[in-house]
């Protein structure tokens, strides 16, 4: 059966979060035979992983019931934060953490509560989206969404035309969305990724430090982090004043008084470290970059911590660390239908995104696998490679088979890169027969 290796996989990564699995194993037969198919059935697929498409790749069950999954109140979302939290907790290493927002594009979605009109710096252009704020944590090896929250446009008031023709607006402090005929109140991406991480910090983590761009860079952001005793790396804006040997300067004007012959050459940029005064913070060592040639490039930048004790490669290391959500988002998008789900209630969504994201940190945990001379390393590959495999049961013993080659071999499944989740393949038979 093509979709029990895919779940045996889940169920194994399960057993790292003690509270999820428990949760899930509490469920009627039903319920949590339904969120795992959904789960499966976002892995298997390779795009448009709605209840349908996901009955019919499966089998086994309806779209109905995989529906009435998502309709379950905060069925995963509730307890599934705090559990990957409890995971990091777990962890030898401090880890580090990382801010950031992205829009999951749903062009074609008019009535979809959470979808507005937004700006997409990707194609800059204006489309239908859904943007989510996430705090992600990670070790360099492992990646971990620990807290994420959609955010909300503020309903604003039309007064009229301007002497210049354009329109004026007043806003009114609340949402546009409405919860029971209610209003909500409005809170802006800073608001909720300080809410996020003060919720993250309550529980005890203790990551290195803490990283995200110049968005979240504002005073109040600054000013809790570093109350927090956290280490912050973040950019700072061109025209940003600061305080250097006691005259106020915006940070490209500063730049410019040092040739890039006074730069040290490291990691394939040109760094040069000050110290400076931020003003409305404090002291802050500021690093000139020139020249990078990162994954996020420019010609100048400039990257600034609290940490006054960093050096010049440090601070740009720590702040180039901030790219792995990125490759997050990426895998999110285009590797597990996080824009697939089309329904119209917000409840439905949190929890289609609540169960991508328990399929990203199910592939997420499980080490590279070889299969005859195939490597799945990423996501991407360790998708493709379980969505061509089938189990085969000869004489009560397990076999592997990859359906999409006439010439694949069997081969045992207690001699293969997946005997680590022989305990599980069971269980998976069990849930998928009830």
């Amino acid at each position: 059966m093509k979709s029990a290796v895919i779940l045996t996989i889940i169920l194994k990564s399960l057993q790292l979060f003690i509270g999820l699995d428990a949760q899930i194993e509490s469920l009627p037969g039903k319920a949590k035979k339904a969120i795992l198919m959904y789960v499966c059935g976002v892995i298997g697929l390779e795009k448009n992983a709605n209840s349908s498409k996901i009955s019919e790749l499966l089998g086994g069950i309806s779209h109905d019931k995989l529906t009435r999954a998502l309709k379950g109140e905060n069925v995963i979302t509730g307890s599934l934060g705090l559990s990957l939290l409890n995971f990091c907790l777990s962890q030898t290493t401090g880890g580090w953490l990382i801010i950031d927002d992205f829009l999951l594009a749903k062009r074609y979605s008019s009535k979809i509560e959470g979808v507005y009109n937004e700006y997409d710096h990707v194609t800059r252009q204006r489309v239908k989206g859904m943007r989510i704020v996430m705090i992600l944590w990670t070790n360099g090896t492992i990646r971990m969404p620990v807290a994420w929250s959609i955010w909300h446009k503020e309903d604003k008031r039309f007064l009229g035309y301007g002497a210049n023709g354009r329109p004026k607006y007043q806003k009114t402090g609340y949402c546009l969305l409405k919860v029971n005929g209610q209003a909500v109140s409005y809170r802006t991406k800073n608001q909720i990724a300080l809410s996020l991480l003060n919720d993250v910090m309550a529980t005890g983590l203790n990551p290195k430090y803490i990283t995200f761009d110049n968005w979240y860079a504002n005073q109040r952001n600054l000013k809790r982090v570093h109350w927090l005793y956290l280490s912050f790396y973040s950019r700072l804006k061109e025209n940003r004043k600061v305080i250097y040997q006691g005259e106020k300067i915006s940070a490209k004007d500063l730049a410019s008084r040092f040739p890039i012959s006074m730069f040290d050459h490291k990691h394939n940029a040109y760094i040069k470290a000050l110290p400076v005064y931020l003003p409305g913070f404090g002291e802050i060592k500021l690093l000139l970059v020139r020249k990078d040639r990162h994954q996020e490039p420019g010609r100048t930048k400039f990257l600034f911590t609290n940490n006054l004790n960093a050096s010049a490669p440090e601070i740009l290391l720590r702040y180039r660390s901030r790219w792995i959500i990125e490759t997050a988002f990426r895998d999110l998008k285009q590797n597990l239908n996080f824009a697939s789900c089309q329904a119209r209630g917000l409840l439905l969504q949190e929890n289609h995104l609540a169960l991508c994201l328990l399929a990203f940190v199910s592939l997420e945990l499980q080490p590279g696998w070889n299969w005859m001379d195939y490597q799945a390393r990423t996501i991407g590959e360790k998708k493709l490679l379980l969505s061509s495999l089938s189990f085969v049961n000869i004489r009560d013993q397990f076999f592997l088979l990859e359906s999409q080659k006439s010439h694949a071999r069997l081969i045992p499944l207690a001699s293969s890169d997946f005997a680590q989740v022989k305990d599980c393949v069971n269980r998976a038979f069990e849930i998928l027969k009830n």
